[in-house]
């Protein structure tokens, strides 16, 4: 009979007061897995425990399930009870037929016959008989490198069965032809398979043996992955992606022509929404890595307006009907934050000097591995960016003959750099097709959002009256990339000259500054508020007073660059690597320097790739500037045209033909301002 104080009807030490009284609290195992016959013993088995504890005797027990008390109770503490590798008890799961609960153990002394068999177990044995060996040998094995000294990273299995055998040659074992000596492969993979038991018995100090503190710390606190995201905008995912092909750029030589020159390095930072998967911005970065300028240029392109881009004639890939990013489909998706931003460890050291930017501007906290989120370099740290680049890169460029691909083996016989010479596949052709393919993506519809488009799913999410937007200042966003300095003023009366600042290597003023003689010996605040045009800077008194825009004088007052171009020609032009004329433009000589360059072999220097965008840039802006200017000019004229119509034949009649006219402009327009 049961008793209050035990719910079992029989008491057995080993079960008392250990938390495992219960049997419906006991591991289970799946018994549709085994054969009919073994299913059958199992349950015979189970039947016998619950049986056993509840009471009953050795000829009830042994009717129903052919197996008598004893047997059972060696079942339960042999076996049920008995330690799992889960750390639990094995508990009914310790009662499936031919399941081993302990390894085995050898006692009689190996003796290995014609065959090479008769050694089983003698693995185990030998270490039995020699603690001091097992324990020199575990070490051996779960030993990691260190961070200091020079060692192997990970020791081949090969070098750790050389040093056991070296350890049993000391013991006497080879001269005495006991085993491993008298086998053909000496014991070889009696090793591996020890080594592969210690290092499941020890897990945590495996993981530091093979992949060093990094997977140790995944080991203990994991990465990170399985962290929540439940709303849009709440994290987003940044990385940096180096793309896998050959591009040129066409220099002029001195003969009138251009010669192709081989581009190796371009890079695509990209800012993606992991809730609705949408590419909020990005950047085309041209240096050998990733700045922290290009960081931060990324940023300002999630932050700012997106624009369709004139596309270079013959590009292929066109833009889709409804291509966009969430910048440029309303107003209200200009300047949205986020509140997490995740980064790899490779962009992590550049993202420091940018954590104080996003946490100023965007208001939002960098995740980095340091924070033990994302400790690991693999694709599953940040799943959704990882599987953008493939799409990206399977979308267009790995499908074009210039593709380097992600493998070697990839090239299939092609010669990328042949077929971008020849092909003059142009920088500016592969700036255009990032940019298409990017903002095709955002209208892709994607099987994890319910076949919406990652545009479509930011839209209803966004559109819920629970969800609020949160706004970076425009202001801030517009000198998220200036460079705000004190400067003296120099000149004066006593100098004979007119007021002006020295500012990153250039001399500035203008009309209001060449005035102020007060100022002279003062320090006033100089910013450059336009990141691709060094030429013009805000100035500002010590009290707020605005001193309007000064402009930079020779030798940097022709064309538009940034302050990085202008430190990259300064230190060119102390190597004494070439010499800017009086008169002339530093960046005029320094790209004549560079197109001087184009019948050798190192590849363009990246600050004349980066001037060259900005030219470009800056010829596109014009263009679309004429445009607008000339489909005023256009709508102008059609309305002066419809009022001389309206004049001429006057009444009800016209005003319903200038209607029908008026109504006719405006899809021409808008067709114009389309294409």
């Amino acid at each position: 009979m049961k008793t209050r104080e035990n719910p079992l009807g029989r008491q057995l030490p080993c079960l008392l007061r250990t938390g495992n009284e219960d049997l419906d609290a006991w591991p289970t195992p799946d018994d549709g897995v085994l054969t009919e016959f073994d299913r059958k013993k199992y349950l015979m088995r189970k039947e016998a425990v619950r049986l056993y504890l509840a009471g009953y005797g050795d000829s009830l027990i042994r009717e129903k399930c052919e197996i008598g008390l004893k047997q059972t109770y060696r079942l339960i503490t042999e076996r049920c009870l008995k330690t799992h590798p889960d750390g639990r008890i094995y508990g009914f799961r310790g009662l499936i037929p031919k399941l081993r609960i302990k390894p085995y153990k050898r006692k009689r002394k190996v003796k290995v016959n014609e065959f090479g068999g008769g050694a089983v177990g003698a693995m185990g044995l030998v270490l039995d008989l020699n603690p001091d060996l097992r324990r020199s040998f575990d070490k051996k094995i779960l030993e990691s490198a260190s961070s200091s000294t020079l060692s192997l990273i990970r020791k081949p299995r090969q070098a750790l069965w050389k040093w056991f055998l070296d350890r049993l040659r000391d013991l006497g074992y080879e001269v005495r032809g006991e085993w491993p000596f008298n086998t053909i492969t000496n014991g070889y993979n009696s090793v591996c398979r020890y080594i592969d038991l210690v290092y499941k018995l020890n897990p945590k100090m495996a993981a530091r043996a093979i992949g060093g503190k990094n997977l140790e710390r995944k080991l203990i606190t994991g990465d990170g992955v399985d962290r929540p995201v439940k709303r849009v905008l709440q994290r987003v995912e940044m990385d940096a992606h180096k793309l896998d092909g050959r591009f040129c750029v066409l220099m002029p030589n001195g003969d009138g022509e251009h010669v192709p020159r081989i581009v190796h390095r371009l890079w695509v930072i990209v800012i993606l929404d992991v809730e609705s998967r949408a590419v909020l911005g990005y950047h085309f970065a041209l240096g050998k890595e990733v700045s922290k300028t290009d960081v931060l240029r990324a940023i300002k392109s999630a932050l700012t307006r997106w624009r369709r881009r004139i596309l270079s004639p013959g590009l292929e890939h066109i833009y889709w009907d409804d291509a966009n990013f969430p910048s440029g489909m309303s107003d209200r998706y200009v300047g949205m934050c986020w509140d997490e931003t995740s980064v790899d460890g490779a962009l992590a050291e550049t993202c420091k000097s940018v954590e104080q930017f996003l946490r100023d501007v965007v208001n939002s906290r960098l995740i980095s591995p340091k924070e033990g989120f994302a400790s690991r370099r693999g694709l599953d740290e940040r799943p959704f960016i990882e599987t953008f680049f493939r799409v990206l890169a399977g979308g267009g460029l790995h499908k074009m003959s210039n593709t380097t691909g992600s493998k070697p083996k990839d090239r299939k016989g092609r010669e990328p750099e042949e077929v971008a010479l020849n092909s003059q596949f142009q920088l500016e052709y592969a700036e255009d097709l990032i940019d298409v393919l990017i903002a095709n993506y955002n209208a892709t519809p994607h099987t994890s959002l319910g076949y919406r488009t990652p545009l479509q799913f930011l839209e209803y999410a966004t559109n819920r009256p629970d969800f609020s937007f949160r706004y970076a200042d425009p202001e801030q966003v517009s000198l998220l990339l200036s460079l705000r300095k004190k400067c003296k003023v120099q000149g004066g009366v006593q100098e004979g000259r007119a007021p002006y600042v020295n500012f990153e290597n250039a001399r500035y003023t203008n009309e209001i500054l060449s005035q102020r003689f007060d100022l002279a010996g003062k320090y006033i605040d100089v910013i450059n508020h336009e990141e691709n045009d060094a030429r013009i800077a805000l100035a500002s008194t010590s009290d707020g007073q605005s001193l309007g825009v000064l402009r930079a004088g020779p030798p940097w007052h022709r064309f538009p660059h940034s302050l990085r171009i202008r430190a990259a020609i300064k230190g060119m032009i102390r190597k004494k690597m070439f010499y800017v004329a009086s008169g002339t433009d530093a960046t005029e000589a320094f790209v004549e320097y560079c197109e001087s360059q184009s019948n050798k072999k190192l590849p363009p220097h990246p600050s004349y790739l980066e001037f060259r965008r900005i030219i470009a840039n800056s010829e596109r802006n014009e263009s679309e500037e004429l445009l607008r200017v000339a489909l005023d000019t256009i709508s102008s004229s059609d309305e002066a045209e419809i009022g001389r119509r309206d004049q001429a034949i006057g009444g009800k009649d016209s005003d319903s033909e200038v209607n029908e006219c008026s109504q006719g402009s405006s899809p021409r327009r808008r067709k114009a301002a389309s294409s």
